[in-house]
């Protein structure tokens, strides 16, 4: 074969494999190599066929692998234009809060937290590991009782409506003993100011001395049970988590409020009403005189941040109430044509139903300890009996399971001189 019969062959070749690759962009153009410098000895013909031939196809190599990346970079391209529809998530509605503001959690997370909580019930089959896995670090781990933790995105909107229900843990002081080595806590506070005075000139300076107190945080175990069908963990849609966050907090905010403010200490909280303070007797005939002296008896520090707390019927006694102008001493300005509370004086009231009706808080709550040893755990079982007495239910022969959510918290106040009492109001 001859130089020009070989050349002819290997452009042939070429044009061959050209048309049978089909890129999806045009070939980048290829720069041309600059012109060798015409050699001065005499180069035979063959030679000269095989340099061209080599120059072609390492050429049309480089334009293939061009328009392979070209192929690769366009297939990215539409990988991130699908991941991009994430960015399109909408808002799953879980509740209203009392201020007007949603709480809201993204669709696919109510869709993932939907199938976990499925799951969960239906981990004796195997269902939970996969969604252990899946969801970590949400889910981080297995208590000394063998209980899941909440997974963090559900957690928050469990605390979040709690904080909206109750009204003593949003406004105290929250102390985060998770990561203590002990299960005891010892705050130490000012039990009496030193005394200061004025002195001349040469003269000796006045001796004065403070005293100190205590209190201990020491957590105990808070458990709420709810009993769900076993119909309703098979076919839970993922909207679910709006119904679980919803009667968790609500379970867990009752009792918690009621342990912070009449809890005794023994195995719960203690709760507000078990300490003394500064007491005013209303005489079984509450009149403004002595919420005047509630309120002006306060120390300035603690008044400027202090709010009231009575029982629902307490609240309508003291509806009733007017100053020495005729004004009714319960403020509801604004209360009707948009969110808000009523107030004395120009402090907050709070509705606390678990407090005696024939007294009457006046608190700086920001002086009550609340201190979280254990973020909530879940357990379940489907053996149990729940409740007591006319009111057990066998949870086995309902086709009910059972959820118990449980968290450790104790809370004691730093110091009696944050709030006054009336007592003996005659508000039954």
């Amino acid at each position: 074969m001859d130089a020009k019969q070989k050349l002819d062959a290997l452009m042939k070749a070429l044009k061959d494999a050209s048309e049978a690759t089909e890129p999806t962009e045009e070939t980048p153009k290829v720069e041309e190599t600059p012109k060798e410098e015409t050699p001065t000895e005499e180069v035979s013909e063959d030679k000269k066929v095989d340099d061209v031939a080599e120059k072609i196809a390492s050429k049309f190599a480089e334009a293939l692998k061009a328009s392979k990346e070209s192929e690769a970079d366009t297939q990215k391209k539409k990988e991130l234009a699908f991941g991009d529809v994430a960015l399109n998530d909408y808002d799953v509605k879980i509740d209203t809060l009392r201020s007007g503001k949603e709480v809201s959690i993204k669709h696919s997370e109510a869709t993932t937290l939907g199938g976990w909580y499925k799951s969960f019930l239906n981990k004796d089959r195997g269902g939970m590991l996969a969604y252990h896995q899946k969801l970590e670090p949400l889910v981080e781990g297995i208590n000394a009782d063998g209980g899941f933790l909440v997974p963090t995105l559900m957690y928050s909107k469990i605390t979040q409506l709690i904080e909206d229900m109750a009204i003593i843990k949003p406004r105290a002081e929250i102390i985060d003993m998770t990561g203590m080595k002990t299960n005891q806590l010892d705050i130490n506070g000012i039990a009496s100011n030193p005394i200061v005075s004025w002195g001349s000139e040469n003269a000796d300076k006045a001796t004065s001395s403070m005293t100190f107190n205590q209190i201990n945080l020491t957590p105990y175990k808070l458990a709420a049970i709810i009993p769900v069908s076993t119909e309703l963990r098979d076919d839970a849609p993922a909207n679910i988590i709006s119904i679980v966050t919803r009667a968790f907090a609500q379970a867990v905010a009752k009792e918690e409020d009621r342990a912070f403010m009449v809890g005794t200490g023994a195995g719960q909280p203690t709760g507000i009403d078990t300490y003394v303070f500064t007491l005013y007797n209303a005489g079984g005939a509450l009149a403004f005189n002595h919420l005047n002296s509630a309120y002006f008896g306060l120390a300035q520090a603690f008044r400027n941040k202090a709010v009231w707390i009575m029982n629902g019927r307490t609240m309508a006694g003291v509806a009733n109430l007017v100053d020495t102008q005729n004004r009714p001493i319960l403020s509801m300005d604004g209360i009707v044509t948009k969110a808000g509370l009523p107030t004395i004086k120009g402090a907050v009231v709070l509705e606390q139903n678990d407090v005696a009706s024939d007294r009457i808080f006046f608190i700086d709550l920001k002086q009550y300890y609340i201190g979280i040893r254990l973020p909530m755990t879940i357990d379940i079982a489907d053996q149990a009996t729940i409740g007591s007495g006319a009111n057990s239910i066998s949870l086995w022969q309902r086709n009910l399971i059972g959820i118990r959510i449980e968290e450790r918290v104790d809370a004691e106040i730093s110091t009696t001189r944050c709030a006054s009492e009336i007592s003996n109001t005659g508000i039954s």
